[in-house]
């Protein structure tokens, strides 16, 4: 008997409805304004509300990381 019988846990189901509203929004943000843009919109969204949560938490290092990541890919394509 396979796993894909059983019912999804209490765990399983808030991820898969998680992953479910991301892939919407994503989804709204390209309708809207095209796949290019639609996806830096998503992903800006995507890292206010992390931010916002690491805020929240206190995890200034968590913080950090996020800027210098972001600092980095923003030299990596800035450069030339």
């Amino acid at each position: 008997m396979s796993n894909a019988s059983r019912p999804l846990t209490r765990h399983e189901v808030k991820a898969q409805n998680s992953r479910n509203y991301l892939l919407k929004q994503r989804t709204d943000f390209v309708e809207k304004h095209g796949e290019d843009l639609g996806a830096f919109y998503f992903l800006i969204m995507l890292l206010q509300t992390h931010g916002r949560k690491m805020l929240r938490r206190g995890d200034v290092q968590g913080l950090r990381r996020l800027a210098h990541d972001l600092h980095g890919l923003y030299v990596k394509h800035t450069q030339q």
